[in-house]
C-alpha cells in the first residue's frame, strides 16, 4: 500500500504483518511528530517505509510499485495540493498500482466540493468509482470522511462489498477536467 500524505500514521494501524507501507510525506516535521509524539508507526504490524519529500515528484522518479492500493490522503486542511488531483498526478497513479489496484482519494472538505475533479478524471482514464462516506460517531472515534475510490471495473468485481459501500461519483458536465496547465477551485466552491 502506498500513502500520499502521512499525517501521525494511523493509516499504518490498518496493515497486518504480510503487508508493506509506503507513506510519502513533503513536511519534514510531519515526519519528526508522526515518529517521536505518536506510537502509530511503532506499533504497526505492517512494514513501514516513508519517502520524504513531494509525493508526485517522488512517484515520477520511482519504478512502478505494483501497489494493491495507493492512498491519497493530502488534503488535511482546506489549502489543496491541487497538483495531485490533476489527470497527469492519476496518471502516474495508476502507473504504480497493479491492474486490479485501488486508488482511494480523501476528499473531506468544507469549503471545496472536490468529488467531480476526481470523477473527471477516473472518466478520461476509463475508471469506475464509488464514493464512500461516512458520519461522525464520536464514541467509536470515527470522524466525518468522504473518500472517493478509483478502479477498473476488474478492481470492483472482485470485491462487491466496495460497491456497497457506496455510491458512483457524481460528474459533472459543467466542470473542466483538472490538468497540469488549467484547474480551477472557483468550479468546486461549495
Amino acid at each position: 500500500m502506498g500513502v500520499i500524505g502521512l499525517g501521525v500514521g494511523t493509516i499504518a494501524t490498518y496493515g497486518r504483518a504480510t503487508d508493506k507501507y509506503t507513506f510519502y510525506e513533503i513536511n519534514p516535521l510531519d515526519i519528526r511528530i508522526a515518529r517521536e509524539e505518536f506510537s502509530y508507526l511503532q506499533d504497526a504490524k505492517a512494514s513501514v517505509e516513508i519517502e520524504s519529500g513531494d509525493a508526485r515528484l517522488t512517484l515520477e522518479r520511482e519504478p512502478a510499485q505494483g501497489f494493491d492500493v495507493l492512498a491519497v490522503d493530502a488534503f488535511s486542511s482546506d489549502a489543496i495540493p491541487v497538483h495531485l488531483l490533476t489527470l497527469e498526478a492519476f496518471e502516474l497513479y495508476f502507473r504504480h498500482l497493479r491492474p486490479d489496484g485501488v486508488l482511494a482519494v480523501h476528499i473531506s472538505n468544507q469549503h471545496l466540493n472536490l468529488e467531480p475533479v476526481v470523477a473527471a478524471a477516473a472518466e478520461r482514464l476509463g475508471k469506475e468509482t464509488v464514493t464512500v462516506r461516512n458520519d461522525n460517531h464520536f464514541a467509536q472515534g470515527v470522524f466525518k470522511a468522504t473518500w472517493v475510490l478509483v478502479g477498473s471495473r476488474e478492481a470492483f468485481d472482485g470485491a462487491p462489498e466496495i460497491e456497497k459501500a457506496g455510491q458512483h461519483a457524481a460528474v459533472s458536465s459543467v466542470m473542466k477536467l483538472w490538468t497540469d496547465g488549467h484547474s480551477s477551485v472557483f468550479a468546486v466552491l461549495k
